[in-house]
């Protein structure tokens, strides 16, 4: 390959994750970008089979709901009455939604709003809600109580594996303020230190980072479940 090709290929490729992290196109409804960009997230479940006649609620695969509402666009994935979901945003009809995974890393797609029944979010997420050890794969976030009111205590560890020993590492320690739910992290002011928004959202802790927390490709960016 040439200097100018390969120069060429390392601009278009910058320039491709640029365009990924600051502004996704509205109908991508992804894993690795559910929490990025801080949305409002709600909770919903599938409704019972009483209330509504639906027995399967399928994911529709990314790109819904420019496709057509064929085969094409529907997933294997399936949730079923009583399933709980958060979703992260509306488009056409349908809802970006995140389901929990018993191992792995969950299912993420469109789902109908037909489908879908909101729910009231909790009107107060009281601090001991927030203590434990939450967990998603690898990557964990441990809460505890600290000696100043109202706050408490955050460590995290996060890791991206490349190929071989190429191990990435992450980490938080510090203090938080929860308000309404949500609490900000921060090393620092400065705009390279690492920042994270926590979201406790029922039984989910969802985090969103500025990717400045460890080393290249490490981010807290998940939904955490309480160990």
């Amino acid at each position: 390959m040439s200097k100018v090709y390969l120069f060429l290929f390392f601009v278009l490729t910058a320039v491709s994750g640029i365009a990924q992290n600051d502004g996704n196109p509205p109908n991508w409804c992804r894993g690795g970008f559910f929490t990025k960009g801080s949305p409002e997230f709600t909770l919903a479940k599938i409704p019972s089979l009483s209330a509504r006649s639906v027995k399967r609620a399928y994911f529709h695969k990314d790109g819904r709901p420019d496709c057509n509402a064929g085969p094409d666009c529907t997933s294997s994935s399936y949730l079923v009455p009583g399933d709980e979901v958060v979703v992260r945003g509306e488009l056409a009809g349908f809802a970006c939604a995140w389901y929990p995974a018993a191992k792995g890393v969950g299912t993420v797609g469109w789902i109908s709003l037909e489908d879908i029944e909101f729910q009231r979010p909790p009107s107060d997420q009281p601090l001991p809600d927030w203590h434990g050890e939450w967990k998603y794969a690898e990557s964990t976030v441990k809460i505890t109580d600290n000696k100043l009111a109202g706050w408490l205590n955050v460590t995290g560890d996060s890791y991206w594996k490349g190929l071989g020993d190429n191990i990435h590492i992450g980490e938080i320690d510090g203090r938080v303020e929860p308000k309404d739910g949500v609490a900000e992290y921060s090393d620092g002011d400065d705009e390279y230190d690492c920042k994270v928004k926590m979201t406790l959202l029922g039984k989910y802790l969802i985090l969103d980072d500025n990717l400045r927390c460890g080393g290249v490709n490490v981010s807290f960016s998940v939904i955490y479940l309480k160990k």
